[in-house]
């Protein structure tokens, strides 16, 4: 990865921690994200683990802006000592996709891909056994706007944005598309919804294939519009952060 994105990625952690309602559950979701333990963030920072706890877990004052910039570049440099492999996945999350994107946001806390299903009133299609994983984001894309809009890079760049999230996709036919793409690219999202097809019949079954072989949740959507989809994941956004 080269110095800019690195620095970009950087700015844009910092920037959600320091506007979050509650800054030190977002340090530790970002950590989680990194895969990364207190200790090793509190060794490339140079303080105790403690601390690092004591944030996460609102025993301590809000952290400053200072401190919060020091936090992210332990995240970038731990996972560095370790390949980087976190740092060129979670830079993918900034590009810019433009107009295909219907609505995109993170939650403070996680969500079960369970309660994802529920709030859309969505069938699940295949990876029942999936439904406790933990989500942390979601994306609402228009499928005709992403095909006339985006090249085939951002299209899997699209599907790779932070993976911890569920990517609806609007505007769909079968569903085969999302999968195929998905299969092709190694970071993919842990839960994708389709919303179109009147069916569980109306799907393609390679789609449903794809997604079981992938390890993907995935379900289908009969919401009337993708604003209300939209308007649902905004809500449940708003009952978590309370």
């Amino acid at each position: 990865m080269d110095g800019e994105a690195r620095e970009e990625l950087m700015c844009r952690i910092a920037g959600e921690i320091i506007l979050s309602q509650n800054p030190g559950k977002a340090m530790r979701k970002w950590r989680n994200l990194f895969e990364l333990t207190q200790t090793e963030v509190a060794k490339q920072m140079g303080v105790s683990p403690s601390v690092i706890s004591d944030y996460e877990n609102d025993r301590r004052r809000s952290p400053g802006t200072l401190f919060i910039k020091r936090f992210v570049k332990a995240l970038v440099a731990a996972d560095e000592l370790k390949g980087g492999n976190h740092v060129r996945k979670y830079a993918v999350f900034y590009r810019n996709l433009g107009s295909a994107v219907i609505d995109m946001d993170e939650f403070e806390d996680p969500i079960s891909a369970g309660e994802i299903a529920s709030v859309l009133e969505a069938e699940i299609l295949a990876g029942e056994h999936l439904l406790n994983t933990p989500l942390y984001g979601y994306t609402v894309i228009d499928s005709i706007k992403a095909i006339k809009s985006l090249d085939a890079f951002d299209f899997l760049y699209l599907l790779g944005r932070n993976p911890m999230r569920v990517v609806v996709f609007t505007e769909v036919q079968r569903g085969r598309s999302p999968l195929v793409a998905a299969r092709l690219y190694p970071v993919k999202p842990k839960m994708i919804v389709i919303h179109g097809p009147e069916s569980r019949s109306e799907v393609d079954e390679l789609a449903i294939e794809l997604a079981e072989a992938e390890k993907i949740c995935f379900a289908l959507c009969r919401l009337k519009t993708s604003s209300e989809i939209a308007e649902r994941l905004r809500s449940l956004k708003r009952e978590v952060s309370r």
